[in-house]
């Protein structure tokens, strides 16, 4: 891949954009298309018809749609100042080398500290590469579709070149030759290799909140295979630290890797002597939340009668905490069915093979819901000692079971079920979906805290309380609306 040409854009703090009124606040969006020509063009308020984002559990980049007016209608979009002395106008065509960008731009107006006076809080601002192009018509209305994703995907995905773990191998050994096939190396040096071989940029991993893990792997990427090929077969391999599945994120222009344990963990810590019914009257709570913390849910019915709990989970952010509203009759909440762990949920049994000794080790006492419990930290969350991992076994669940079988000698391999087992929690616990005001950084792969007014709860309503992980955000800004449509599961619940 080239690399990316930038347009010419003129320096301007205020770029051209057009205004869209979403809920009684007004946004900037600025959105232009250009090339690999530096080509550019800017879309107006004619063609401009919305923008969709979208973040996934299952994928570390931000996704998305932007539908214009039918461009064939249309006898040309907003021309932008290049700068240049000639007082040129940018032109725009369609290469078809797959090297089209967009650049994004939303922001709105926010009060400062200063009574009467407001600054632009830049809410987006991102350059994206377009996957594809096609028409479609919604309402009578012919639209053309540009789908997108984050920039740094197009290396990932475009690139041809050779790759296998044995390059890691001569790193390593400082230019030794292994025998190739023979010398497996750890996945996460593995993962953080390949990275940076195909985007060239040393600085793409967050060293800082990434973990190598000790599962190992062996791999050689299949001639004209992108590099998401290797990085889903290292994924598979991978053992955090902890002894947990891993999480591969990319926030900030970074790339991280970290265990599900460790992502628990850091949401939530609280600092403060045992808890009381008036602690956040007193100050005395000392809340730490993480990086990987995506906000406050509460959601409202007409009750307006007050209670007090000594629960840590009942309201661990406080009264005075921001929280975002959703009425009670905009979420839903879909619980677990009772034979999930005769189905999707059952054992996973590791059968390892060692190839070098000729013996076969079974390793029955992982991939079940007690170890991956223990793999979860659940107990580390508000009220940990009253709570247990968000699922049931069923009576005769032991008899059911998955049987996996590993060719390997590694120490890791025991893991490999719970771990499987783990991920597979994340799209089979209680889940709950709503719409709020738009909030792009409540991305997938975060948390939140989700409470409920209710002062009498029934079974279902005291789980409710806690953090929940993100596993889906789909994010649409069009004229007039401005929403986040969230989707998120409940790691624990009460014992």
């Amino acid at each position: 891949m080239a690399d990316l040409v930038e347009p010419k854009i003129k320096p301007n703090s205020d770029l051209p954009h057009i205004t869209i009124d979403a809920s009684g606040t007004e946004y900037k969006v600025s959105v232009f298309l250009f090339n690999s020509n530096g080509e550019i063009k800017f879309v107006d308020a004619n063609a401009f018809n919305s923008v969709v984002f979208q973040t996934i559990h299952t994928t570390p980049f931000l996704l998305g749609t932007l539908s214009l007016n039918d461009e064939l209608n249309m006898t040309s979009l907003n021309k932008v100042d290049t700068g240049f002395d000639s007082l040129a106008f940018s032109e725009y065509n369609t290469t078809s080398d797959g090297q089209e960008f967009l650049r994004i731009k939303i922001s709105s107006k926010s009060p400062t500290n200063v009574a009467c006076q407001y600054t632009d809080e830049v809410l987006l601002d991102k350059i994206f590469v377009t996957k594809n192009k096609h028409n479609n018509v919604i309402n009578n209305n012919k639209l053309v579709n540009y789908n997108f994703v984050d920039v740094i995907y197009a290396n990932l995905a475009n690139k041809k070149k050779e790759w296998s773990t044995d390059l890691l191998n001569e790193i390593i050994q400082q230019g030794a030759q292994p025998s190739r096939g023979q010398s497996p190396v750890n996945s996460g040096k593995a993962l953080k290799h390949i990275i940076r071989y195909f985007i060239d940029d040393d600085a793409i991993i967050d060293e800082d909140n990434w973990d190598d893990g000790q599962g190992k792997v062996d791999y050689t990427l299949p001639a004209g295979e992108p590099a998401f090929s290797a990085i889903a077969e290292i994924m598979k391999t991978y053992v955090s630290t902890d002894e947990s599945g891993g999480i591969l994120t990319y926030y900030n222009g970074t790339f991280q890797l970290q265990s599900i344990r460790k992502l628990i963990n850091k949401i939530y810590k609280n600092t403060n002597s045992p808890p009381n019914p008036w602690r956040h009257l007193a100050g005395a709570s000392q809340v730490s939340l993480g990086d990987n913390f995506g906000g406050g849910i509460k959601i409202k019915t007409n009750d307006n009668r007050q209670t007090y709990s000594n629960k840590e989970g009942v309201d661990t952010l406080g009264k005075d905490f921001n929280y975002i509203p959703v009425d009670i009759s905009n979420i839903t909440f879909i619980e677990t069915q009772p034979d999930v762990t005769m189905t999707s949920l059952n054992k996973k049994e590791v059968t390892q093979f060692n190839s070098k000794t000729k013996q076969i080790t079974i390793h029955s006492d992982q991939g079940n819901i007690s170890t991956v419990t223990k793999a979860s930290s659940v107990e580390s969350l508000p009220g940990g000692k009253d709570q247990q991992l968000n699922i049931d076994e069923n009576t005769v669940y032991s008899t059911e079971k998955t049987r996996l079988f590993k060719m390997t000698d590694h120490n890791s391999t025991m893991h490999y079920g719970t771990i499987k087992l783990q991920k597979q929690l994340l799209d089979n616990l209680t889940k709950a979906t709503f719409a709020i005001p738009g909030n792009i950084d409540m991305s997938a792969n975060k948390f939140l805290y989700m409470t409920a007014a209710l002062n009498e709860k029934n079974k279902f309503a005291h789980k409710i309380p806690g953090f929940w992980y993100i596993t889906k955000n789909i994010t649409t800004l069009s004229k007039g609306t401005f929403a986040s449509n969230i989707e998120c599961v409940k790691l624990d619940k009460p014992k």
